[in-house]
């Protein structure tokens, strides 16, 4: 494949809801430029997009695929993004690294939520957008009731084709524009009557969305005289870039129809790369922007990277300035290290073509960089710029993940498919022991363990985290610790009083030495806080450390031959465990501010769920628009399946971000499930302990 320039390069991203046929419409967009021989199907396994075991087992998309068309000697690279929602870290790359996006939404005669989503981040980002109505020949579809559903909620879709249809084929289509009828081969024909008066209706909003986009024509529109070609197409192009104006029109993906219409409309509608994108970015310290510039040092962002079978690591890239060859020695000024390019390629589902080169604007890959990941910036070693990282959505679920046998080699591939998705984490929390795997929901995170199992042949499984709870106490005791031991040579003894309350320096633990008069010698006082130290790691009530302790060692006695070290360590613990459950010992839970925004009509549904479901309080709320934002504090003990629940109560509306912000006390009538769920996740993990 030739090196092409940014003027023949259109970069799109095809988004939307899950099930509308992206990864169909891809297929034969690749098909219709004869990038692949034969129509690939996500329903028998054949698409060249969807091709890990998971895609084709699930017939979802679940990762971004890559593909390119050919076309009117434009190089159009297709960016196939999942629609389910728990992978919208991949539209949020797709979108940082493309120059416009493909929504594709069903002509079922709604609008759905992914359509509004992708309509929405498209806005947010700045993206350029024209929407795809697919799925035109289906039983019971309609154009313009799916048109007049979406244009209700955002006006500045507006169709520029409408399909023709007979016998539930589309057999043509009008160009709204010039009000002329077409075959599918381009052929003119006449314009069904049934299709005159709203072809007119939807005319007249094109021309008053052309005459918005330019003070000049505005004038013109208004002393009504006629738009010429150019200035429509002036029009067109100014109001598409900065958003106010997304084009509809209609086809079908299988079989292809109006395919080679929406790769012409790419071409002819759509920005290149040059004339959209702006990156921001530094160089040593300073802020820079950067446009896509073939004359400049060399820089490229990888925006995804995957891992092939046989190709290993691939990290999906996307030229911002100059040009880069295999062979090239190259700086990633993210990690600060050298980077030697091997062989690049184009990628087409699984398949890759190597090429020789890419200049900016382009996408393609590169193989087996040691020490290059998602987000990093490869430059040229004089040029020392680093691009601003892309901004993934924060993990709002975490399960504890679990397996039957070579846990460690489980645990091991899940953190090498970090890179592969920057919203999937695994972590290990301390406190409870659980390996932690967090992402956007619990689809994901049960596909990335499937994916564990497709790669490794090992079996593994989630289920809800221990919550991190703390015990403290909120009253004052005091206990003798006596450990005495003779076994008929030396023995061990050591005699400990100990005032324990809350109030800790610190707010975790405080030692205090009241010893007078050396009741206890100096060199055993180390030995007492030691012993302390280990006793609070495992509270009184259900095991938990306990925290904001102040212990204060106030008497005590010792032997001047038998006493040691560990006698007085084990002292001090057993003055711990019988001063602790008569001071008011109590949990402590991790409680956590979450931002929840919903469209308004489910403003009270949220309400009433967080105040009588979650035990949370309600700190503000802010409604902008059609969306109001909650902020509460609640116990992460009700949140860490949110994801899931909210989404069942807004229709997939609603979004929420949490972060922790302090412990709180648990509600006393809570204190016994905690301790039962405790005991129950000990004798199972004494259990898995003992079989493995």
């Amino acid at each position: 494949m030739k090196d092409y320039s940014y003027e023949f390069i259109r970069n799109v991203a095809l988004i939307g809801h899950s099930g509308e046929g992206k990864t169909s419409v891809a297929e034969a967009m690749m098909f219709e430029a004869k990038t692949t021989t034969r129509l690939g199907k996500v329903d028998d396994g054949t698409s060249t997009m969807d091709y890990d075991d998971e895609e084709i087992r699930r017939k979802i998309s679940i990762s971004m695929a890559f593909g390119y068309a050919i076309h009117k000697n434009n190089k159009i690279n297709i960016m196939d993004v999942p629609g389910f929602f728990d992978f919208e870290g991949d539209m949020i790359a797709a979108l940082s690294a493309t120059d416009s996006a493909i929504i594709v939404t069903q002509a079922s005669g709604s609008l759905t939520v992914g359509t509004e989503r992708a309509i929405d981040v498209c806005s947010e980002m700045k993206v350029p957008a024209l929407l795809f109505v697919n799925g035109v020949e289906k039983e019971n579809a309609d154009f313009f009731a799916t048109i007049d559903a979406i244009s209700a909620n955002y006006p500045s879709v507006i169709p520029i084709e409408a399909p023709i249809m007979k016998g539930g084929k589309m057999v043509g289509y009008v160009d709204i524009l010039s009000a002329t009828a077409y075959d599918l081969t381009k052929k003119k024909i006449d314009m069904p009557a049934d299709l005159e008066g709203k072809v007119s209706q939807i005319k007249d909003k094109l021309m008053e969305m052309v005459a918005e986009s330019d003070e000049e024509l505005t004038l013109k529109f208004f002393d009504g005289e006629e738009f010429t070609p150019e200035e429509i197409r002036r029009g067109f192009l100014v109001a598409i870039d900065n958003g106010a104006f997304i084009p509809a029109i209609a086809g079908n993906a299988t079989p292809p129809v109006g395919i080679v219409n929406l790769l012409d409309r790419i071409v002819d509608l759509l920005p290149n790369p040059e004339q959209i994108h702006e990156y921001k970015g530094t160089k040593d310290g300073a802020a820079v922007e950067l446009k896509v510039d073939p004359s400049k040092p060399f820089v490229a962002q990888v925006f995804k990277s995957v891992v092939d079978p046989y190709a290993g690591k691939m990290n999906i890239f996307k030229v911002i300035q100059g040009k880069v060859s295999s062979g090239d020695t190259v700086w990633n000024a993210t990690q600060g290290k050298p980077e030697r390019i091997g062989t690049i390629y184009v990628v087409c589902g699984k398949k890759q073509e190597s090429v020789a080169s890419l200049s900016a604007g382009d996408i393609g890959a590169f193989s087996k960089l040691a020490n290059t990941f998602t987000n990093d910036t490869l430059c040229d070693q004089s040029a020392k710029i680093t691009v601003d990282p892309i901004k993934f959505p924060s993990p709002v679920i975490s399960l504890a993940v679990t397996a039957p046998k070579d846990e460690e080699k489980v645990i091991q591939q899940l953190i090498k498919m970090q890179d592969e998705d920057p919203t999937f984490k695994v972590e290990k929390n301390i406190e409870t022991g659980d390996v932690l795997v967090s992402g956007l929901g619990e689809a994901q995170l049960d596909i990335m363990c499937r994916k564990v199992k497709n790669k490794i042949g090992l079996d593994s499984a989630t289920r809800a985290p221990r919550i991190p709870y703390h015990e403290t106490i909120n009253g004052v005791a005091s206990a003798e610790g006596k450990h005495k031991k003779q076994n008929g040579g030396a023995g061990q003894f050591g005699d400990v009083f100990i005032k324990f309350e809350p109030g800790a320096a610190d707010g975790y633990y405080e030692f205090v030495d009241a010893i007078v008069g050396g009741a206890v010698p100096n060199n055993f006082i180390p030995a007492v806080d030691k012993g302390l130290r280990e006793a609070i790691q495992h509270g009184v009530l259900a095991g938990y450390p306990v925290y904001n302790l102040k212990c204060t060692l106030y008497d005590g006695k010792y032997h001047p031959v038998d006493s040691k070290e560990i006698a007085f360590v084990t002292a001090a613990r057993l003055s711990f465990q019988e001063a602790l459950p008569k001071a008011n010992p109590c949990f402590l839970e991790p409680i956590y501010k979450v931002a929840i925004t919903v469209p308004t009509e489910f403003q009270g549904t949220i309400l009433a769920d967080v105040t009588s479901q979650r035990r949370g309080q309600i700190m503000d709320s802010l409604t902008t628009g059609k969306k109001t934002t909650i902020t509460v504090e609640a116990p992460f003990a009700e949140l860490y399946r949110y994801a899931t629940d909210l989404r069942s109560m807004t229709q997939g509306k609603g979004r929420f971000t949490m972060e922790f912000v302090r412990y709180d006390v648990v509600p006393q009538m809570y204190n016994k499930g905690i301790i039962e769920d405790a005991k129950k996740r000990a004798e199972e993990d004494a259990a898995r302990k003992a079989n493995q």
